[in-house]
């Protein structure tokens, strides 16, 4: 790294480090004005929040959504017999549209999956994954159009399917880009609280955002021990005093970054008090998750989105991560269980949406780095490229297959070896829906997601979502899109 990149480094930290939390004499003041907050979110505008699901390791799709049909069967168990799932295993399901000709099953570790689909409150995107320009594949074989780089990488397709970025050359996430964007819109938070809320630690998908991101734990946030907070005896005085002495002297030092570490501490200890005491004092959802990390990190969110109104946030983006999914070995066991954990606790997710009557609001999706091969390298499979997802909630245009379906065939027209299958739709198809869905412009969209203008007119949206399918009707949205 150059001096100019250190030094833009250095910027864009002191530049927002402190954004990740409030400044002191704001949490405090707002601790006692949570009616009117709430009543100022009513009053200006309909609440939506996103949730974002990353599958990290890559997840076999290919035994996620199974071709029922018997010819199409038979072709996918002889491109993966040491991993097929069994025909009569699978569970139906039953798509009004998406499902070119072929009937399908989900595996059968995912019932509740399955009653969400069929319920018409989940659907299935189809094939999609990083591009840049439409590819074919012969465009691949003669490398004749831009390529995502390093393609098959595990970091480097996490990072390209978060930021359109890589590894060596990182962009800000796309959903830090969407919080930026909604926040310059009239969307934040009167506190200053992030629209960005991670359950994952520090991630690509949120990272660089100019308005940061708030970090939680998996059972909420966290708060400063009570020693350091409140102590008033003779042993813990003294040390909460000390504290406050070194945190008050680290934002007078001399060394900017020192400075700013002192400030951003500072902020981040009234921060956390604030939150957690929002997040206690809003109603829990009474809806049972699955235990475990997963499940608790869901719920986390579920209560997030209780304490919208004490929080002040009109919009809530959250990162909710979920490992293992590099299946190379041992799959037959490993990959239904997590696909069984995947099931119930975004069932239960959307259970207590439901019961805090913001169902219509929220809307989740899954990514993954990439798909997997069709064919099986013994028991496991290798890094593909085109993958299923799912996305569900209350306004989801559910019951359907978003995209369109490769063949499951080696060899195949989509095929570039071992069953890697190119992607019909980009990932910036689908971000593009969700920032429309959640209030931006054609500017705001085309800017977060440049390569869309390499797919044509109207590539920013897919009819997924209901309430935004009424802007098909509005004349000046048609007009963007036929500029696009």
């Amino acid at each position: 790294m150059d001096r100019i990149d250190k030094a833009n480094d250095r910027r864009r930290f002191l530049a927002g480090a402190g954004r990740i939390a409030l400044g002191s004499a704001a949490a405090m003041a707002t601790m006692g004005q949570w009616q009117m907050v709430q009543a100022a979110t009513r009053a200006a505008g309909k609440y939506r929040a996103v949730v974002c699901v990353y599958l990290f390791g890559g997840n076999d799709s290919f035994n996620m959504l199974v071709p029922r049909t018997a010819s199409a069967h038979a072709t996918y168990q002889a491109a993966r017999p040491a991993l097929a799932v069994p025909q009569s295993s699978l569970l139906p399901i039953s798509p009004v549209a998406g499902a070119a000709g072929i009937d399908w099953g989900l595996n059968p570790a995912m019932p509740e999956l399955r009653a969400l689909f069929e319920e018409g409150r989940a659907a299935l995107l189809a094939n999609v994954g990083p591009l840049v320009v439409p590819t074919s594949k012969t465009d691949y074989q003669q490398r004749r159009v831009p390529l995502p780089p390093e393609l098959f990488s595990h970091v480097d397709q996490q990072a390209y399917s978060m930021s359109m970025g890589s590894e060596t050359a990182a962009r800000p996430g796309w959903g830090g880009r969407l919080a930026d964007r909604l926040e310059a819109a009239g969307y934040g938070s009167a506190m200053r609280l992030p629209i960005g809320l991670t359950l994952s630690g520090a991630n690509a998908w949120m990272a660089g955002a100019e308005t940061g991101m708030y970090s939680l734990g998996s059972s909420g946030p966290s708060q400063l021990n009570s020693a350091l907070r409140t102590a008033t005896d003779a042993r813990g005085l003294p040390r909460r005093q000390a504290f406050q002495q070194l945190l008050d002297a680290a934002q007078r030092d001399g060394n900017a970054f020192v400075r700013e570490h002192g400030r951003m501490n500072r902020r981040a200890i009234d921060f956390s008090e604030f939150v957690f005491q929002a997040f206690n004092a809003a109603p829990a959802p009474s809806t049972p998750f699955p235990t475990g990390r997963f499940g608790d990190s869901l719920r986390t969110v579920a209560r997030m989105i209780s304490a919208r109104g004490l929080l002040g946030q009109r919009r809530q983006i959250f990162f909710v991560g979920l490992g293992g999914w590099d299946t190379h070995d041992t799959q037959t066991t490993q990959h239904p269980n997590l696909l069984a954990q995947l099931s119930q606790g975004l069932a239960a997710f959307y259970q207590a949406t439901v019961e805090l009557g913001v169902a219509d609001a929220v809307t989740t999706f899954t990514m993954s780095d990439f798909g997997r091969t069709l064919n099986n390298n013994g028991d496991g499979t290798d890094h593909g490229w085109g993958g299923h997802g799912w996305i569900l909630g209350g306004d989801v245009v559910g019951r359907r297959i978003f995209g369109t379906l490769p063949e499951y065939a080696l060899g195949s027209a989509r095929d570039v070896g071992r069953g890697r299958m190119i992607p019909t739709t980009p990932v910036e198809q689908l971000g593009a829906t969700l920032a429309r869905w959640f209030g931006l412009g054609y500017g705001d969209t085309h800017e977060i997601f440049p390569n869309l203008r390499n797919f044509g007119a109207g590539a920013d949206y897919l009819p997924m979502l209901a309430s935004s399918n009424a802007l098909i009707e509005d004349p000046e949205f048609m007009k963007d899109r036929r500029r696009g």
